[in-house]
């Protein structure tokens, strides 16, 4: 059995892998996972090949992706070096970093290291057609299961490193698949906000009960993934 891989922003998006992880836990199902970093993605994704995929391979034309190329038609940037600032130069490839369009990290998920190999040389290939390169230094292994196993991975014939946990956007991921952790820091995260809120919102005189509402609904009730 092969999983897929995919790649994903924040909040709501780490649903799916959560949701599989804890799945494939239940029926003992071991999962091997390679978290993989591209190397400065953002400064080389070539944005023509990025527009055919949207609509070759995602079907967003029409309207939809003339809004998004728009945000980098006319791009421009320029350098400062010690508070000195370059003329304006305008720039063809990379992503709007921090933008939610962009993507930030991916992570490849298969049932045996054998077909997490064959999954990381595709995609590797993939990257590599774009003129994109995988880190190996910040790339790296990890197996889901209730005993230790291997998964010996290589890209370029340089072996990635194998770890017990890994932080993906924010959540820990361990190889025992234990949230213990991960639940005591939401949870202390969660206190941290509820403090902040009462001590700045809540006990302020000088806002008013509806200010109040609209602060506690933007940040409690508009994001409750956050909480979950």
């Amino acid at each position: 059995m092969r999983f897929s891989s995919w790649s994903w922003n924040s909040g709501p998006a780490l649903y799916p892998p959560c949701r599989v992880l804890e799945g494939l836990w239940e029926f003992a199902q071991p999962v091997h996972m390679c978290f993989v970093d591209l190397e400065k993605a953002f400064d080389h994704v070539p944005r023509g090949i990025l527009w055919g995929v949207l609509h070759c391979e995602y079907g967003v034309r029409g309207p939809l992706l003339r809004a998004v190329r728009s945000l980098y038609d006319r791009s421009r940037s320029l350098v400062r070096i010690a508070g000195s600032k370059s003329d304006l130069f305008p720039v063809h490839v990379g992503l709007r970093q921090g933008c939610p369009l962009s993507p930030d990290d991916v992570v490849l998920l298969a049932s045996s290291s054998q077909d997490l190999q064959h999954v990381l040389e595709r995609f590797a290939a993939e990257c590599e057609a774009a003129g994109m390169r995988i880190s190996t230094s910040k790339s790296e292994a990890m197996v889901l299961d209730r005993k230790r196993v291997a998964c010996p991975l290589r890209v370029s014939g340089e072996v990635l490193p194998q770890v017990e946990e890994f932080k993906y956007l924010g959540v820990l991921f361990t190889s025992e698949g234990k949230m213990e952790r991960e639940i005591d820091r939401r949870i202390g995260a969660a206190s941290a906000v509820m403090r902040s809120v009462y001590w700045t919102v809540v006990v302020k005189k000088e806002l008013s009960r509806k200010a109040k509402l609209s602060i506690y609904r933007s940040i409690y009730a508009s994001h409750p993934h956050l909480w979950s």
